[in-house]
């Protein structure tokens, strides 16, 4: 009974250990890593989405009959239908991460979901071909004998494999094999899906290019901009499904010890406008940024390179910014070079409107001069009115002119005069949806945003609809181009059915820019 109770747990500590998690299984100090799990059980989600996508015949086999027609090499169109499991959500129906270190190597793990295993690592097997034992995997070198980097492709088990590496070393990832792993690759934000990026491991690499010109030689880059390499600490996201939507959470951690002057433009603290007192359009964000600083910061920077003349002078702007997206009233081509803005209008907080004002006209002003073959610009001014808005309409030599509003405590810039128009038209506070979500904003946030995710694909589905189509393929025609098209347009507009709102901000938590948002999803 003992040496039965024994081999039992010897059993389960052995399955525990081969249950690892992906990420418990990899080496740390990745500088990047992206990870997800739970695919398999997530994918119920988008049945919906999936049924759509087949009834209009946008799967990925009918893309390859579309594409390959009907005197398209079937042998070729057979293979790629037969590796088609390996790059599908089934591959990492159950785990699924990928993870780059310092040195340039690299790591790749996978684990299909149950049901979809034995298609998935069959169709790896039969790609594959003959394959080596090495290290309790069964692999296969892909990498050419005249390259220094070597790559490794291969199976254990369900758990599927791609590993890189340059030189003869192996690399920080051959840790993996040389079961040298102890802590694990730790991400900072769980869910479905995550991923990082982590600037420490880099340091070294930088300091080494501040003292050299990156071929062994003196004479790198200033001092202050290895202290602005330093800044960026790290940035992390993870997005998580459930019954309501999307939700999704960020963080970006800045390290004051290396630059204070950057790492103060992204943690000034203030309160951005409110979203509901914006015009009402297709979405809105509102937001902290120190402009002032930042044109100083710019200066210092360009002086350190030898840029003497540089100055960027920016006292007369504030520290908040507001942009307002408009969907088009009506149906027209997508944006061209004339109009690549779109249809937005952008806030701008001003300390000294009239200086802020000829701030921007002179700035408008230089870009008009490039505008034209001649370099003439076709810059002109002229009075234009919104209600008791008074402004100007600006021509910038062939472009789509623009428009300018001074409203004393902020200058408003329109793209186009639907966007300018708006500026008397409803506020976002009148927008029932928006009224839905207006209580998730907390008192502390550092920005604000909000979208109509709904009116922008469809928006988007519209648009599309008015592109000019091209053959695809030398096999397809104009016709079958824009039947294509038509196709994704309505699956866009079947997609824009099922969508909601999204609601963003970020808080400042010590030395961390933290953001959250949700998208409203009706599955």
């Amino acid at each position: 009974m003992k040496r039965l109770l024994l081999l039992t747990g010897a059993l389960v500590t052995a399955a525990a250990a081969y249950a690892a998690s992906l990420p418990a299984e990899a080496p740390p100090g990745a500088v990047f890593a992206f990870y997800t799990r739970n695919l398999a059980i997530k994918k119920a989600f988008f049945v919906d989405f999936q049924a759509e996508l087949a009834r209009q015949k946008l799967t990925w086999n009918d893309l390859i009959a579309l594409f390959g027609g009907e005197e398209a090499d079937k042998a070729a169109s057979a293979e790629l239908k037969r590796v088609l499991p390996l790059f599908s959500l089934d591959a990492i129906g159950q785990e699924g991460l990928f993870a780059i270190y310092p040195d340039g190597s690299l790591l790749a793990l996978a684990r299909p979901s149950a049901a979809s295993q034995d298609r998935v690592l069959g169709a790896l097997k039969q790609a594959l071909g003959p394959t080596r034992p090495y290290h309790g995997w069964q692999v296969k070198d892909l990498s050419q004998p005249e390259e220094n980097y070597q790559v490794l492709a291969g199976y254990r088990g369900r758990t599927m494999l791609l590993y890189g590496h340059l030189g003869k070393q192996p690399g920080i990832a051959g840790g993996f094999f040389a079961a040298q792993v102890r802590k694990g690759l730790r991400f900072p934000l769980e869910g479905d899906l995550a991923y990082f990026f982590d600037a420490r491991p880099l340091v070294p690499l930088a300091e080494q290019l501040a003292k050299t010109n990156g071929q062994g030689e003196k004479g790198g880059f200033p001092p202050r901009l290895l202290a602005a390499l330093k800044t960026p600490e790290s940035y992390a996201a993870a997005l998580t499904l459930d019954t309501s939507g999307i939700r999704s959470r960020a963080r970006f951690v800045l390290n004051p010890g290396g630059d204070p002057e950057l790492a103060g433009l992204f943690l000034a603290p203030c309160r951005p406008w409110a979203l509901g007192d914006l015009p009402r359009g297709v979405s809105a964000s509102s937001f902290c940024f120190p402009i002032a600083k930042f044109g100083s910061y710019l200066g210092k920077l360009a002086r350190d390179f030898g840029q003497e003349g540089f100055d960027l002078d920016l006292t007369a702007f504030g520290d908040r910014v507001a942009f307002v997206s408009f969907a088009p009233e009506k149906a027209s081509a997508p944006p061209t070079g004339q109009n690549l803005a779109g249809d937005l209008l952008v806030f701008i907080e001003a300390r000294d409107d009239l200086t802020a004002e000829t701030t921007l006209l002179s700035w408008l002003q230089l870009l008009a001069a490039s505008s034209t073959p001649s370099g003439q610009g076709g810059f002109s001014v002229e009075r234009f009115a919104v209600g008791s808005y008074q402004g100007k309409k600006i021509t910038l030599g062939l472009g789509q002119p623009v428009y300018l509003f001074n409203l004393g405590d902020r200058i408003a810039l329109a793209t186009s005069e639907q966007a300018a128009r708006a500026l008397a038209g409803p506020k976002l506070s009148s927008d029932p949806l928006f009224q839905k979500y207006a209580d998730r904003y907390p008192a502390d946030a550092h920005s604000l945003g909000f979208g109509d995710l709904r009116r922008s694909v469809k928006s988007l589905a519209r648009e599309l609809l008015t592109t000019t189509p091209l053959a695809v393929s030398q096999t397809t025609t104009p016709k079958e181009a824009m039947a294509l098209l038509e196709r994704v347009a309505n699956y866009l507009d079947f997609v824009a059915g099922k969508l909601g709102a999204v609601v963003s901000y970020t808080r400042i938590e010590d030395h961390a820019v933290v953001s959250e948002s949700f998208s409203e999803v009706h599955w």
